[in-house]
């Protein structure tokens, strides 16, 4: 029963995180967890769906500050959809320097449950977007880093 109601609480302080630091952190931040009957399955499983749940937010963020800069923008040099996909690409690649910030492993009746937390600095990633596409031949006649922040910032 004691181990239930710890499972529980850190389980709420993590959505409770997540809701809070959408807006407010300078990171992304995804924490997920799977359970199997081998700690080291328990966290492939977890590790997967944190990096599924981080991508999810950051392509999103990507794609909506890149539909919402365009829409803003005249001539961007490209269509809409080679524009983001542009972005989208440059996400990706910066996806893979995620960081794990939690890794906890316990013990239940059946296995393991292990709950994983990734972090990506979201500078890092607006900064890598801002790289490509100022170094980008067809992006970078036109690309203005100062509105694509104030879209990024929204």
């Amino acid at each position: 029963m004691k181990l239930k109601t710890l499972f529980f609480v850190f389980c709420l302080s993590t959505l409770s995180v997540h809701i809070y630091a959408d807006k407010e952190s300078k990171v992304f931040e995804a924490t997920q967890s799977a359970s199997a009957k081998s700690a080291m399955l328990a966290r492939q499983k977890a590790l997967l769906h944190a990096k599924n749940l981080l991508a999810t937010m950051v392509n999103g963020k990507v794609e909506n500050t890149t539909k919402s800069y365009i829409s803003h923008q005249t001539l961007t040099g490209l269509s809409s959809d080679e524009f983001i996909s542009e972005t989208v690409a440059t996400a990706k690649t910066a996806i893979e320097g995620a960081e794990i910030t939690t890794d906890s492993v316990v013990k239940i009746k059946n296995g393991y449950t292990v709950f994983i937390t990734l972090t990506l600095s979201k500078s890092e990633v607006f900064d890598s977007l801002c790289k490509t596409l100022s170094t980008n031949d067809s992006t970078s006649p036109t690309f203005n880093k100062q509105k694509f922040l104030e879209e990024w910032n929204k």
